[in-house]
């Protein structure tokens, strides 16, 4: 047994506690009792976060008042935490590896495609806003 080859086991064995800690920071909410987390589960994360309450307060603001700022503002946070969520789903670090790993992390797919689909939606309701006041 070589020098390298026992300093990569006391390496993985005392990373061993701290990954299983993981998920107590990412969801503290989650229970391995619950089941693996899903793509529906990362979207009610996501949706009920600050980030995603102010995107849906900003839509509905933009729904029912109409206003240019209210569009502009949903298509800029939603097109923000898409990229964001979207680079850290394409490259995940070692946290997020072993939190989906332990299973209170789910697929960030579906979250990123709800955003998506908002930022299409406010990007063609500050389009079709600013078509409507130039008339």
């Amino acid at each position: 047994m070589g020098p390298l080859r026992r300093a990569v086991i006391v390496l993985l064995a005392t990373a061993t506690p701290a990954l299983a800690e993981v998920c107590d920071k990412e969801r503290p909410g989650w229970t391995p009792a619950d089941g693996p987390a899903t793509g529906l589960d990362e979207v009610v994360f996501h949706a009920t976060s600050l980030p995603g309450l102010g995107i849906l307060g900003a839509l509905t603001l933009a729904l029912l008042v109409g206003g240019r700022l209210y569009w502009t503002l949903s298509a800029l946070f939603s097109g923000v935490i898409a990229l964001a969520l979207w680079t850290t789903h394409s490259a995940p670090d070692d946290i997020t590896l072993a939190a989906i790993a332990e299973g209170c992390v789910g697929p960030k797919s579906l979250s990123i495609g709800f955003l998506a689909a908002i930022f299409v939606v406010a990007l063609l309701g500050l389009t079709r806003n600013s078509s409507r006041r130039t008339d």
